[in-house]
C-alpha cells in the first residue's frame, strides 16, 4: 500500500517483531522453570528440616528412655534394694543420693535445686532429670570380698573401672555402692584377677573422693554369684552448644557429651503413686519435679522434647504450638515461635522398670 512502511524479512534474519516475540517467549519460559525451581527448592528444605526435626526427636527421646527405664538398677535384687532394711549400703564420700531402687531418678523444675557440674551453660527455663543406675557387663569375682581390708578380686578388668569411678558390687541378696580408691590394671576377658579397694580416700585424679569407713560393709563370697558393675549419675538437661545453639546434653560427672542438636525446650512431669499406706504401683496424679514430696513413689516420667529446625525462613509464618502445662489444667499452653524455623514437640511416657510392681 502506497505510503505505509513495510516490514520485511531480510535475507537469513527476523524481523523486529519476531524478535520481540521470540524474547517474550524465553522470559516466560525462564520465568516458569525459576517458579518450578524455587518451589521445588521451598519444598526439599521444608522436608529436609522435617526429617532433621524427627530424627533429633528420635535420638534425644531413645537416649534418655534408655536410661530412664532402668534406673535404680543396680543387680540381681534391684527392685527390692534399700538401705531402710540394710539390703543395700552405700559408703560413698562424698555421698551420692541413692537410697535403693526407689532412689533412681531425681527431676529438678527449671533446673531448681540441680549444681551444674560442667561448664556448659543450662538453658532457661528448662528441666532436668537426673538419673542414678548400674550400667555395662557384668564381672564375677573371684574370691570372697573382705570387709575389713575393703576390697574385692575380679575376675578381670575388661569393663575398665579406674580410681575414682562409681562401682556396686552385688547378689540377689544385697548390694554395695562405692568408690574405687585404686589404680586397677586393664585386662582383657579371661583370667586376670584384678584387686578393687573401697577405702576412705585415694579416688579421683587429686584423691578426694573415697567411702565411709565408719559404716560397716558385708561380705560377698563366691558362691553367691556376685558380681561388680559400673555405676553411674547421670544428668539430662538443655545446654547451648559451641555454636550458640540449643542442645540435649549428658553430664556424668565432671565429663559431658553433646547427644543432639537442636533441642530448644525439655519439659518433665511424674507419675505418682499416691496410695497409701502401701503403694499399688499405678499412677494416681502427674506432677511436676516441684511438686513431688516423695521420690520413692514415682513410677515413670512423661518427658515433651521441643526439637527446632536447622534452617530459617521454612514456615510461611510464626508458628504454633502447644508445650508445657503451666495453668493447672493439664493442658500444655499455646506457644508462638519469634522465628520461622520449623518446630516439632515429641512426648514419651517412660515406665521406670524398678519401681512398677
Amino acid at each position: 500500500m502506497p505510503g505505509l512502511p513495510t516490514l520485511r524479512r531480510r535475507q537469513g534474519g527476523l524481523t523486529l517483531i519476531e524478535l520481540l516475540i521470540s524474547v517474550v517467549i524465553g522470559l516466560m519460559v525462564l520465568g516458569a522453570l525459576l517458579v518450578v525451581y524455587l518451589g521445588s527448592r521451598a519444598a526439599y528444605r521444608s522436608s529436609d528440616s522435617l526429617a532433621r526435626v524427627q530424627e533429633a526427636g528420635r535420638f534425644a527421646v531413645e537416649f534418655i528412655a534408655q536410661d530412664a527405664r532402668m534406673s535404680g538398677f543396680a543387680g540381681c535384687r534391684s527392685r527390692n534394694l534399700s538401705t531402710d532394711d540394710q539390703t543395700l549400703t552405700n559408703i560413698t564420700s562424698p555421698a551420692i543420693t541413692f537410697n535403693g531402687a526407689r532412689d533412681g531418678v531425681r527431676g529438678f523444675d527449671n533446673g531448681t535445686g540441680w549444681t551444674n557440674p560442667t561448664t556448659i551453660t543450662r538453658v532457661n527455663g528448662t528441666d532436668v532429670i537426673s538419673i542414678r543406675r548400674a550400667t555395662g557387663v557384668m564381672v564375677g569375682i573371684s574370691t570372697n570380698s573382705d570387709p575389713v581390708a575393703r576390697t574385692v578380686t575380679l575376675r578381670h578388668n575388661a569393663i575398665g573401672l579406674r580410681n575414682g569411678d562409681l562401682a556396686v558390687l552385688g547378689n540377689c541378696e544385697r548390694a554395695l555402692v562405692f568408690y574405687v580408691t585404686n589404680s586397677p590394671a586393664l585386662t582383657g576377658i579371661g583370667n586376670y584377677p584384678t584387686v578393687l579397694e573401697y577405702k576412705a580416700t585415694g579416688g579421683g585424679t587429686d584423691g578426694t573422693l573415697g567411702n565411709d569407713t565408719t559404716i560397716p560393709v558385708p561380705t560377698f563370697n563366691v558362691g553367691s554369684r556376685a558380681e561388680v558393675l559400673r555405676f553411674a549419675e547421670t544428668s539430662y538437661f538443655i545446654g547451648q552448644n559451641a555454636a550458640g545453639r540449643p542442645s540435649l546434653f549428658r553430664a556424668a560427672g565432671a565429663a559431658v557429651e553433646e547427644l543432639v542438636d537442636n533441642v530448644e525446650d525439655m519439659d518433665i512431669v511424674y507419675g505418682v503413686d499416691t496410695t497409701l499406706p502401701d503403694q499399688d504401683g499405678i499412677i494416681d496424679v502427674y506432677q511436676r519435679a516441684d511438686q513431688v514430696t516423695d521420690w520413692r513413689r514415682v513410677v515413670s516420667a512423661r518427658i515433651s522434647m521441643l526439637v527446632v529446625g536447622p534452617e530459617d525462613n521454612i514456615t510461611t509464618g510464626a508458628q504454633t504450638y502447644r508445650f508445657r502445662e503451666t495453668s493447672g489444667d493439664g493442658a500444655p499452653e499455646v506457644q508462638t515461635a519469634t522465628d520461622r524455623r520449623l518446630r516439632h514437640v515429641f512426648t514419651t511416657t517412660i515406665s521406670l522398670r524398678n519401681r512398677v510392681l
